[in-house]
């Protein structure tokens, strides 16, 4: 699937995304954890995606901006010249650049490897992009965790723009349903559970271990958790996903918490300084 802008360089070896999952039930598994391989840098940025012809312009921003915001209040901050296509919003005292307005090209964009909420029908169409990123004095906190909430909290506010038909999160290379993002992210941001299912992702690799994308933005590293023998690849995905959760929340520490439906606890080495932490079960 191909749009307006730049495509990935990233490799495409990864397996399909498992997005959808049986409920949550009874409890966890008992890992042990060992640092292997490491992970490329991330972008921090997020993109919108709309119907072609229908990307807003600036004024478009500043109508928003004039509106009721559900929870992440923001500004035009600075509007260069109006050539340039681009303009700064001002959100929770932190500045962002948006690009990719109309009536200039559409911003770059990473292509999805991932989708939640999304039928592949919704996407055909050579959507373009608008692509939101923190301001340049933002460059040296790009993954503290304050800046990343409010990007995402701003993302919430501007997902309520005409034509968008789903929303990018880079560091994921997740494409979303704007109700999806908003809703999640907005259950995130006043003390909900993390989005993992978007914020982050995961792959099935041929071994049938999942693979965490997008989470190293949050815990400094990705995960990767190994099938026990005759389970079905629904309980690893779930396990992963609860991963997911808990490493972004609480780092590996919050692991010792986890237990699955055999009772089974997870055992883990916190040495991750290689950007990705394996998991595996005894049995």
């Amino acid at each position: 699937m191909k749009f307006n802008g730049v495509l990935s360089n990233w490799d495409s070896t990864h397996l399909k995304s498992v997005t959808n999952h049986p409920p949550e039930t009874g409890r966890a598994t008992p890992f042990a954890a060992n640092v292997i391989e490491p992970k490329p840098s991330i972008p921090t940025a997020l993109t919108l995606l709309f119907a072609p012809g229908t990307r807003p312009a600036a004024k478009d921003l500043l109508r928003l901006a004039e509106k009721p915001m559900e929870t992440t209040k923001f500004a035009l901050s600075h509007y260069p010249e109006v050539e340039e296509g681009w303009l700064e919003l001002i959100a929770m005292g932190l500045t962002f650049d948006v690009s990719g307005l109309m009536p200039f090209e559409p911003a770059p964009a990473l292509i999805a490897e991932h989708m939640f909420g999304l039928e592949n029908i919704a996407l055909e169409a050579n959507l373009e992009a608008l692509r939101v990123v923190p301001g340049p004095h933002l460059s040296g906190g790009r993954m503290l965790l304050p800046i990343i909430r409010v990007l995402a909290g701003l993302g919430a506010e501007l997902a309520r723009l005409p034509g968008l038909r789903a929303v990018g999160w880079e560091p994921s290379r997740s494409w979303m349903a704007p109700a999806w993002f908003m809703t999640a992210i907005r259950a995130w941001l006043v003390g909900g559970a993390f989005p993992a299912m978007g914020l982050t992702a995961f792959t099935q690799k041929e071994s049938g271990a999942f693979q965490s994308e997008g989470l190293s933005l949050f815990a400094g590293y990705e995960v990767l958790v190994e099938p026990v023998s005759g389970e079905e690849p629904h309980e690893t995905a779930k396990l992963a996903a609860r991963a997911i959760h808990v490493l972004a929340q609480s780092g590996a520490k919050g692991l010792e918490a986890i237990t699955d439906a055999k009772g089974r606890a997870i055992f883990h080495d916190e040495e991750r300084g290689l950007g990705l932490l394996r998991l595996w079960r005894k049995g």
